[in-house]
Parts: structure tokens; sequence; C-alpha cells
């Protein structure tokens, strides 16, 4: 409210009415508020502690928003640039000298399996197969047909002696003795083998019915699994009267040998047993295979009867005796290595024919049930086409 006092304008009529200005205003205000009201209501005014009221006080009020911190903005002097690090070639010289072994290493593989199969293909060429009865050429392999192994392929050695026998000079003599005739001579002798089974011999009369030399088992190795050695208890008298009778004398002992070791205590018994005494004919190393029974010698290989003949025969001549190896078609063609055993002399049991051997041997056991004056029983004949 505006208080009146004596004012000279006022009466006068001059200047304005006070109290309508209030008034205007006033309803000027209050137009203002509906209007505001209308629209959006305001917030309402938050009470100072003075007036503070519970019940007002458990009403919601609306935080003032936080005003977001100032973001403030520093520019900082770019650093000066720094100068590339250095960097070690230790790794890149390690890694080029492994690189560098790995070529070397790999192309000397390389020169060496083409060197192998430059050798192969020129041996491959070389090898070229024959038939029996063809002219002999050297050829690095000859493969025939055996009427009971089938097809036969053995290689041929450098050195060693082949099988160059005519059957038509082979002959049966009044005795019924295979001779063997060139140009009309015999070049050939008549044996027989004997061993302690024989029992008493006329030895003058094996002579006599033209038998020229005998070879005499001289002891022999069990086939059980103890192999143990054992004599023949007629080789001594045996020998002696055989020389007495004017016949050749070699000996023969039956192994049953497993390895080189024991073929190499064959021979050292051999030679024991002899002790000293001469012999016309070789010392054969007789290793045979047990066809009926169980023996220590079933799963010998071909590699170790090759072994163990090479070692017996080795040590037969080291003491001043010839050595030859006794075996059957066969076992000759599937388990010895010629290569091996080219230098010793072969005795080749065979009841056909002839022999289908593709190398050379010495002595032909060509019947085991023959007979001959002066001995009981049935005998084994042979027939040596180099004499000793």
């Amino acid at each position: 409210m505006a208080y009146i006092d004596d004012n000279s304008e006022l009466t006068a009529g001059k200047g304005k009415d006070p109290l309508k200005e209030l008034d205007d205003e006033l309803e000027e205000l209050l137009a203002q508020l509906n209007q505001a009201d209308d629209s959006d209501p305001a917030p309402p005014e938050e009470p100072s502690a003075q007036d503070s009221d519970p019940a007002k006080d458990a009403l919601p009020v609306e935080p003032e928003a936080e005003m977001p911190p100032p973001v403030i903005t520093q520019t900082r002097p770019s650093p000066a640039p720094r100068p590339p690090k250095k960097r070690s070639k230790a790794p890149i010289i390690i890694v080029a000298v492994v690189l560098a072994g790995l070529l070397v290493a790999g192309g000397w593989y390389l020169i060496d399996r083409l060197v192998a199969g430059g050798w192969y293909l020129i041996d491959r060429l070389l090898a070229t197969k024959v038939s029996v009865g063809s002219e002999k050429k050297q050829v690095a392999t000859e493969t025939f047909t055996d009427s009971e192994l089938g097809e036969i392929t053995v290689k041929k050695v450098e050195g060693a002696d082949l099988n160059t026998y005519d059957t038509n000079n082979l002959v049966k003599n009044e005795n019924g003795f295979y001779q063997y005739v060139v140009d009309g001579k015999v070049t050939s002798e008549v044996g027989v083998d004997l061993a302690e089974y024989q029992g008493d011999i006329d030895f003058a009369a094996v002579k006599k019915c033209g038998v020229d030399f005998v070879i005499l088992r001289i002891g022999g190795r069990y086939y059980s699994q103890e192999g143990k050695l054992y004599e023949d208890g007629m080789f001594d008298t045996y020998y002696e009267q055989a020389k007495a009778a004017g016949l050749k004398v070699g000996a023969y002992f039956f192994s049953q040998a497993a390895n080189t070791d024991e073929a190499a205590e064959e021979a050292g018994y051999v030679v024991t047993k002899l002790n000293g005494r001469p012999l016309d004919y070789p010392v054969a190393f007789d290793w045979e295979t047990i066809e009926d029974d169980e023996a220590r010698t079933d799963n010998v290989s071909g590699k170790t009867i090759t072994e163990m003949a090479e070692k017996f025969c080795d040590t037969i001549t080291a003491k001043g005796y010839q050595a030859i190896v006794y075996s059957s078609t066969s076992l000759m063609l599937q388990s010895y290595d010629f290569e091996t055993m080219k230098d010793y002399a072969f005795w080749l049991a065979d009841y056909r024919e002839f022999p289908n051997m593709y190398y050379d041997f010495a002595i032909w056991q060509y019947a085991k049930d023959g007979t001959v004056d002066g001995i009981s029983g049935a005998v084994d004949l042979n027939i040596c086409f180099k004499p000793y």
C-alpha cells in the first residue's frame, strides 16, 4: 500500500493515481501467473530452514542439475623426434647359417640319392636273364626251372665256377658206379661215405670193386636243445683200415650248429680228433635240416648257415686241411650265399637224374641206397669230378 501525503500534483490532477497503478500491476502479475499455470507448472519453492515442515520435507525435491566440470585443453609442445632404434643383426646371421646348413645337407642327400639311383639303373641294365642250356654269358642273374623247386633265380658271382658238366659224358661202369669220361678217358673217382652204423667193413673188398675214396664221419652234434657234440665210434678203425687198403680218405662232421661260435667249436673238435693225421680228401661241413622232428636248428636263417659254413671252413683250412661244404640242392640254392662261399668247393646231394645246379660242385652224392662189396646194407654212392 502507498502512503498518501499532501502532494500538490495529485490533488491538482496533474499526476497518476498511485493506487490505480499498483492495482494495474497486480492484475498484470496475476494474469501472467495464470498463463504460466496453464502451460507448465512451476517447481515448488524450496522451504527455508526456519519454515521446515516434516510433512513438506517428505515430498520429493528435484535436485539441481550438476554442472559438468570444465574441459581444460592444454596444449603441450610436440616432443623432439627420437632417433631410430638400431637392431642387432645376430638373429639374421643365425637364421642364414641354419638355412645354409639345411641347403647343404639337403644337397648332399639329393646327390647321394641320384648317385645311388644311377648305379641301380646301371645294375638293372646289365642284369640279363638267359635260359639253362644256352650259351653262358657274363650276366648279373640266372633264372632256371627246377623240377622240385620251380623257378629259381640266382645271382651270378664274379669269379665263381659254373656247372659246365656234359651229361653225355656221364656213364656207369661194370660195377654200376658213375664215371665221367672225356675223350675216352675217365676223369672222375668213385667214392662212398661211411658212419659207425655200417658196422664192420672189408675195405680190401671195397677197394677191389672199384671204389677210390671213402669219406668217414668223424663226429657230430645232437639236434636236441642241449646240442652236445659226439664222436663217431668207428672213425679211428675205419681210418686205419681204409688207409691200409689203399683207399683215399676224407672226413665229414654232421653239424647242428646254431651260430658261428658253435661252428668254430665243431671245427676245433675235428682238428683235435685228427691229431695231425693226414687226409687225402677234404673235411666236409655237413649242416642239414631235420625233416621229421623238432630240432634246435629249425629257425636258423640262410645268412647264419652261410656264416657258419664259412667259419668252419676257415678254421679247418687254417690248420692245413682242405674244406668242402656238403648240402642238398634245395638247401644250397635257398640258403647259401655263393659270393661268400665262392672260395670253397661243394659236395652236392641230389638223387635225381642230374643236379640242376647253376654253380659248380666237386662231388655229387647221387644215391643213398647203393650196394658195394665188403659193406653190409645200403650205402651212399658218390662221384668226384675233380679228384683230390
